[in-house]
């Protein structure tokens, strides 16, 4: 069994050098991985730190569209892993990027311009009391999942990143969310998340499921390994990964 595409991996357009290599680069280790379709997902416009600049898209989608010509044997995608910036579940998924992305990914994320204050006590502050203290920890559950829920039901995305990780929430209606919206879940190879609880929670429902390496650097491009031990032991139908070749 292996992976035969990688739907989250960063490329040195990220801000700050937060990920090394080039986008050919990428798209030749991947090829010398067997994977026939990547995306390149840098971090949304929001991402204070990490995010790519709104300037960059049509150098990036040129990049994208000379390397599809020069290596016809893989299948190169333009996308984004926008980011959740409130409660209420709105994101950085701007109708200009929906118009130039063949792939949305979308996650909760460190160092993003929070809608407001309230926004970032919540998703920062409260959330890291609670998770290591307990303080408020049931309430931070509910309002973590609602903001991801929501955002699940009003905002355009294939693909949600790492669920679980970095916030406490109840997978449970997240997976029922995920269903409605039909969105797959992702299995980050880089990441605990979905871990194997999470997994076996997720696998009663009507959901699709994708192993990504979330690479920041071309030698991790295609990693499922950490990925693909998780889904075996939570007993996942294995045919529920869209990107795993059996």
């Amino acid at each position: 069994m292996k992976i035969n595409k990688d739907y989250h991996i960063h490329s040195k357009f990220s801000k700050n050098n937060h990920a090394k290599s080039s986008i050919e680069e990428i798209v030749l280790q991947a090829i010398d991985r067997g994977l026939d379709e990547i995306a390149i997902t840098n971090h949304g416009l929001s991402h204070v730190l990490y995010g790519f600049r709104k300037k960059h898209i049509p150098q990036i989608k040129s990049e994208i569209e000379a390397l599809n010509k020069k290596y016809p044997e893989i299948k190169i995608l333009f996308g984004v892993e926008a980011n959740i910036l409130s409660l209420s579940g709105d994101t950085d998924i701007e109708k200009d990027i929906i118009d130039n992305c063949d792939i949305i990914l979308c996650g909760y994320h460190l160092f993003v311009k929070y809608k407001s204050f309230n926004d970032f006590w919540n998703l920062v502050i409260l959330n890291r009391l609670a998770k290591r203290f307990g303080f408020r920890k049931e309430i931070q559950r509910k309002r973590n999942t609602q903001a991801i829920v929501s955002a699940l039901n009003n905002n355009k995305m294939d693909i949600l990143t790492h669920p679980g990780d970095k916030l406490i929430v109840d997978i449970e209606e997240i997976a029922k969310a995920a269903e409605k919206n039909n969105v797959i879940l992702e299995i980050n190879d880089s990441h605990t998340h979905l871990n194997t609880d999470e997994i076996n929670i997720c696998k009663n429902y009507e959901v699709k499921f994708a192993i990504n390496s979330d690479s920041h650097i071309k030698d991790t491009v295609g990693s499922f390994e950490s990925g693909l031990e998780r889904a075996i032991n939570a007993e996942l139908d294995l045919e529920k990964i869209i990107n795993l070749k059996i």
